[in-house]
C-alpha cells in the first residue's frame, strides 16, 4: 500500500509540514529572545527553549493547513508552509506568554475577581466614542490672546530699563 492512496498524504505534504513545524520553531525562538513568560525565566535555559519550541512546533504543524486553507494559500508549496510556519509559531508564543504572564501577575487573585477585572475593562473598551461632526467638519483656527496696551507698554518700558 502507498502512503497516498490510504491517507491522502504525499511526501510533499509531510515534508511541507516538517518545513512548516521548523519555520515555526525558529519564529517562536526569535519572539522569545525579546518576550517570555517570567515563570519560564526563573527555569534552566534549555528547559525553557524545549517548552517554546514545542508550543511553536506543535501549532504551526498542527495548524499551518487549517489556516492555509481558510486564507486559500497552497500548503504543497514550500515557501508558503515556511512562511505561514513562521507566522503561526512566533504567534503561538506570544499568545501563550501573554496569558500566562497575565495570569502570573493575578496569581493570587480568586478566578471570580480575574472575571470582573476582565468584564470591567471590556466594558471600558467597548464605550461608545461621542463625536462631534460639526466640530470635525471645520477648519478651527487657534484663537490669539488679545494683549492689553499696559501689558505691551509695560514690556517696553521693561526692555528700555535693561
Amino acid at each position: 500500500m502507498e502512503l497516498s492512496t490510504t491517507t491522502g498524504l504525499t511526501l510533499g505534504h509531510i515534508i511541507n509540514k516538517c518545513l512548516a513545524g521548523l519555520a515555526g520553531m525558529l519564529g517562536g525562538f526569535s519572539l522569545s529572545v525579546f518576550w517570555q513568560p517570567e515563570k519560564l525565566r526563573a527555569q534552566n535555559r534549555y528547559i525553557a527553549g524545549l517548552i517554546i519550541g514545542g508550543i511553536a512546533v506543535t501549532a504551526s504543524v498542527a495548524l499551518s493547513g487549517f489556516v492555509a486553507m481558510w486564507i486559500g494559500f497552497d500548503l504543497n508549496n514550500p515557501d508558503i508552509a515556511l512562511g505561514l510556519g513562521y507566522i503561526i509559531g512566533a504567534l503561538s508564543v506570544g499568545v501563550i506568554s501573554f496569558l500566562a504572564n497575565y495570569f502570573s501577575r493575578r496569581e493570587n487573585k480568586d478566578i471570580v475577581q480575574i472575571a470582573e477585572e476582565l468584564k470591567k475593562e471590556i466594558a471600558r473598551i467597548e464605550k461608545p466614542v461621542k463625536v462631534d461632526r460639526i466640530k470635525l467638519s471645520r477648519k478651527v483656527t487657534p484663537k490669539k490672546k488679545a494683549v492689553s496696551k499696559k501689558a505691551v507698554s509695560k514690556k517696553t518700558v521693561s526692555k528700555k530699563n535693561t
